[in-house]
């Protein structure tokens, strides 16, 4: 019995960081620290999201768990792939932010504490999407529109309903079809039926 009042046990299973006492010092209960642990499996992410963002969040939540990736920086290997499990009760005013937080199992111990990572929250996934290049979606009077190019290598201004936009690609969900030719750049220079080059990358 006396010598399990001498013994200190972690309430939860993790990895100790360096020594705060060593032998020799004086520790006093609730006053000093012995060792930080921090907990490896499962590990937990925060991030802030904005607020305008929230209310598809919830709702896309209210259906399925969401799955969120945190692509680690320097790996060359897939994301880390988590749920996400907590939304703050408030909006930070002074950001206008929301924290919300993602478990990963992380058993290959890719993400460690501290560590900062990108986060992407998967809503859900369209299949069969036309995309574009970001910039050939263009503001104007009418709405967004881009400038398609016809065979005749001239080009159209076509109004488009614009979706979701990532990793340079927006989804278009009317107004262009696949496979036809966008304008990326030089719109401010056209005008619908103007004669266009096509340019080969390099």
């Amino acid at each position: 019995m006396n010598l399990s009042y001498c013994s200190v046990y972690s309430p939860i299973d993790g990895r100790t960081g360096s020594y705060q006492v060593y032998p020799g010092n004086i520790a006093k209960m609730n006053d000093s620290v012995l060792v930080v642990i921090n907990q490896i499996h499962p590990i937990y992410v925060t991030f802030a999201v904005p607020e305008q963002d929230l209310a598809e969040v919830k709702r896309y939540q209210a259906r399925d768990p969401l799955a969120v990736e945190a692509p680690i920086p320097n790996d060359p290997r897939p994301p880390a792939v988590g749920q996400l499990a907590f939304i703050d009760n408030a909006v930070d005013t002074a950001t206008g932010t929301i924290k919300m937080r993602a478990t990963f199992p992380n058993i290959d111990n890719r993400l460690w504490p501290g560590q900062f990572v990108n986060v992407v929250i998967r809503l859900t996934t369209q299949a069969n999407a036309t995309v574009v290049p970001s910039q050939s979606v263009q503001t104007g009077q009418v709405g967004k529109y881009v400038f398609v190019v016809k065979p005749d290598e001239t080009a159209d201004l076509r109004p488009v309903v614009a979706g979701g936009t990532l990793h340079g690609e927006t989804v278009i969900e009317k107004g262009v079809t696949p496979g036809e030719t966008v304008v990326t750049d030089g719109q401010l220079l056209l005008a619908p039926g103007s004669k266009v080059q096509i340019k080969k990358g390099t």
